[in-house]
């Protein structure tokens, strides 16, 4: 599947009419001593790793985060970001793209100092078309109320955000 399918059989935000052109000339610079990263995030309402049921079954048309089951209960909501690398083949020319995956319930990240006040400023602040495709309307209710209450949590008991730049670090 060539590369700009990818991303349109998925209905990335933008793709066609922002995306395509810079990222086939990205592509085509990417140079065999100078691999490339990049991370991205979703939040997930159920323990899938491999493919979220709650979404629907793979093989179907129209289906994403935005179709998934709506407001279930905190504890069916999982953090997952991806680490993507990209390296192209020294002999061949070919590019290798790989995915980590990290995977963590919302209830065990937002123990972390600081996340639940960034992960909720981070959903808030998605345009229409991110939002949409994150399918934030599915669990924005639930979740940013508990990250909320999370990190209101964390201030009662002194947490100091004029520090939290010296403390952030990835994938949080």
């Amino acid at each position: 599947m060539p590369l700009s399918e990818i991303h349109t059989s998925g209905d990335v935000p933008g793709f066609k009419n922002k995306l395509e052109r810079g990222m086939m000339d990205f592509f085509r610079r990417i140079q065999p001593n100078r691999p490339v990263l990049r991370n991205n995030y979703f939040i997930q309402v159920d323990d899938k790793l491999a493919w979220s049921d709650s979404i629907g079954p793979e093989d179907e048309d129209g289906i994403g985060w935005n179709t998934a089951d709506k407001n279930k209960a905190i504890e069916n909501h999982w953090f997952r970001s991806e680490r993507q690398s990209l390296r192209r083949l020294p002999r061949s020319g070919g590019v290798v793209f790989t995915i980590r995956t990290y995977f963590h319930p919302i209830t065990e990240i937002s123990l972390q100092s600081y996340v639940p006040g960034r992960l909720a400023s981070a959903i808030r602040s998605w345009g229409d078309d991110v939002a949409r495709y994150k399918g934030r309307d599915k669990y924005q209710d639930i979740l940013l109320e508990y990250l909320d209450a999370r990190h209101q949590e964390q201030l009662d008991a002194g947490l100091d955000l004029s520090k939290e730049d010296d403390i952030r670090a990835y994938p949080y």
